[in-house]
């Protein structure tokens, strides 16, 4: 069974296939626990319990929606440890980074810890509430939440996974993209088109350094607190340092991620939700297909996408053309298996397939093979994969 949206995809039977899944991650025994023992234990800083008082204006930021994350643990550990800042100098930000305010009943974060909270629901289009901090040594000018510019500390939460252009996300991510300005934000995603901006590459990341440059440049205490994820179980966490303590992260996920296996002629990718919600966020599995697939293969992307394509422009642009197509060989074709009508399918970057067992019935036509060597990366966006041989 595959992950595909709000029900699992059967493989159809009798199609011989290798699956390819990263080493089992062993699931961390007590979040609640695990969370206080990185923030009591932190990398490269002190202690948060020690950073703040009673007069420290803190903004607490969390992922919005698209993401799976413990967001309610991540802050409950966040205000255990600022137990001494009281609760009108707390502000609680969404970061959306483009993808517009989130529906804050989503979240899952308790309805009493929105009452008690000032909440900033980000919206990287809305001019008035930026400020600009500056421009990076790349030419990408930062304008970030005003929340951000009246706290003296701000605190971070997040994941640490594989992410195909910035190599790991969690780490400063939170708070530039999160909390940038739309235009800001699509001229540091251009370095997605660096080679070096790649999947599993934290350190000479032209995209990562970009970001990671511009909140040092924003010029207020950071911290980070991250879960660290591998094959969808929380393994641990870390905090600390914005830099240092993700790329500890880094290290506790990559044995859990990496993968390696020689090319196939047909990928087949998948995830459950919230990535298979859209085609904006299901695109993320292309480049670990890519990279396993030979010349003229085809790769077969399974995500019911409820949600849609998402920004037509910005995914066959902006994700695709920009950031994905490097992933793939010359020649290549690619099926989307999902719940869209054909039509708007056909406005995508992907060709459209009514079904898995039709997506495998054409790339044996294509690859002119009746048994092609068919390879599975269930929950794919979970792995950095490498070419075996």
């Amino acid at each position: 069974m595959l992950g595909y949206g709000s029900r699992p995809l059967p493989f159809p039977s009798g199609v011989a296939a290798r699956v390819l899944a990263a080493p089992p991650a062993p699931p961390v025994r007590d979040l609640r626990a695990a969370l206080d023992d990185a923030l009591a234990h932190p990398v490269g800083a002190r202690p948060l319990a020690e950073v703040a008082s009673a007069r420290t204006r803190v903004v607490v930021i969390v992922s919005d929606a698209s993401r799976e994350e413990p967001r309610a643990e991540l802050y409950a550990a966040a205000r255990r440890a600022l137990a001494a800042v009281p609760d009108d100098h707390v502000t609680l930000a969404i970061a959306n980074g483009t993808h517009g305010p989130a529906p804050l009943d989503r979240l899952g974060l308790p309805p009493e810890v929105l009452r008690r909270h000032r909440v900033v629901n980000h919206d990287a289009r809305d001019e008035t509430s930026m400020v600009d901090m500056g421009v990076t040594s790349r030419g990408t000018r930062l304008r970030v939440n005003r929340c951000v510019a009246e706290a003296d500390l701000v605190v971070s939460t997040g994941r640490v996974k594989p992410h195909y252009f910035a190599g790991w996300g969690g780490g400063a991510k939170g708070i530039f993209p999160g909390l940038g300005h739309n235009d800001d934000i699509r001229k540091n995603h251009l370095l997605k088109k660096d080679p070096a901006s790649s999947l599993g590459r934290a350190d000479a990341n032209p995209c990562r350094e970009d970001l990671e440059e511009g909140v040092r440049r924003i010029g207020r205490d950071t911290y980070l607190l991250n879960v660290v994820e591998a094959g969808g179980v929380i393994l641990g966490a870390v905090a600390g340092d914005l830099v240092l303590a993700h790329r500890e992260g880094v290290r506790m996920a990559r044995p859990y991620c990496a993968v390696s296996a020689p090319p196939a002629d047909v990928v087949v990718v998948s995830a459950p939700l919230p990535v298979s919600g859209s085609l904006y966020q299901a695109s993320k599995l292309v480049p670990p297909a890519g990279i396993l697939l030979k010349d003229g293969g085809v790769v077969i992307v399974c995500a019911e996408c409820p949600e849609g394509t998402g920004p037509l422009q910005t995914v066959n642009e902006g994700i695709f053309q920009l950031g994905v197509r490097r992933f793939l060989p010359e020649r290549y074709t690619l099926f989307l298996v999902s719940g869209m009508p054909e039509a708007t399918v056909r406005q995508t970057y992907a060709t459209y397939a009514p079904s898995l067992e039709a997506a495998l019935a054409s790339a044996r036509e294509i690859v002119g093979k009746p048994a092609p060597d068919v390879l599975v990366l269930p929950d794919a966006g979970d792995l950095v994969p490498a070419r075996a041989g």
